[in-house]
């Protein structure tokens, strides 16, 4: 009997915790990062880049978990901050790692309601239940291409719904990868916006914008065919 209740307190404990972190994260972002900028995070990164790489690496696992704190900035900085845009790219995929790892284990093992509720308040979270398809990966792969909630949220939901970790894995870190190297590009020449690399990542990140809306546009019809023709075979079936 006292095993089987200190099994109850650890699993209850394992729930509980994530729901703490997150509230924690969401206070941290309200009260030292709401607002803030890229020139805010430069200002207070290390000069040394190994450091600076840790930093940025946990403002990611921070930002998962704050839900609020945009990756953009985060991926941008990163760009401007490492002299080597190679190195850039490994600390940014370190970080979108760490970013995807959070918030899927919270939605994994944390209560269920909790992530349900913090889902809801989103005025497209009921977009997230019109995804079906016997292809994990696909899906995570296409919910992250035309991003129409917050990583974090896909990530916790995508958690919760008992998505296999190596499809959630590879296909969100495929979807994400283009604006990665897009942004990171434009961070690294943001101290010259007229250079033709920095044009060069706008273009393609407006151009990859425009590409994930016409494919969920073209998703939705798609979807809507396919209901179609189903309601008319079962009329026609009556």
């Amino acid at each position: 009997m006292p095993k089987r209740s200190g099994t109850a307190i650890i699993k209850r404990i394992i729930q509980i915790a994530p729901i703490i972190m997150i509230l924690l994260c969401i206070l941290i972002y309200f009260k030292f990062f709401k607002g803030v900028t890229i020139e805010h995070i430069l200002e207070f990164t290390p000069e040394n880049l190994w450091l600076a790489a840790l930093v940025m690496i946990g403002l990611f696992g921070m930002k998962s978990l704050s839900v609020f704190f945009p990756m953009f900035l985060l991926v941008a900085a990163s760009g401007s901050i490492f002299p080597n845009f190679l190195a850039a790219i490994l600390v940014n995929s370190a970080g979108i790692l760490m970013m995807l790892t959070l918030p899927y284990l919270i939605g994994r093992f944390a209560e269920r309601e909790f992530v349900e509720e913090l889902i809801n308040k989103h005025k497209n979270a009921e977009k997230l239940r019109e995804f079906k398809s016997d292809n994990e990966f696909f899906i995570a792969y296409f919910m992250r291409v035309i991003n129409i909630l917050p990583c974090d949220l896909v990530s916790m939901f995508l958690g919760s719904t008992g998505f296999s970790p190596v499809k959630y894995f590879i296909g969100s870190f495929l979807g994400i990868f283009p604006g990665l190297l897009t942004v990171t590009l434009m961070g690294a020449n943001v101290d010259d916006p007229t250079s033709p690399k920095f044009w060069l990542s706008v273009i393609f990140e407006v151009g990859f914008a425009v590409g994930s809306a016409a494919a969920y546009y073209l998703y939705k019809k798609k979807k809507k065919a396919h209901a179609d023709v189903s309601s008319k075979e079962e009329t026609d079936q009556s």
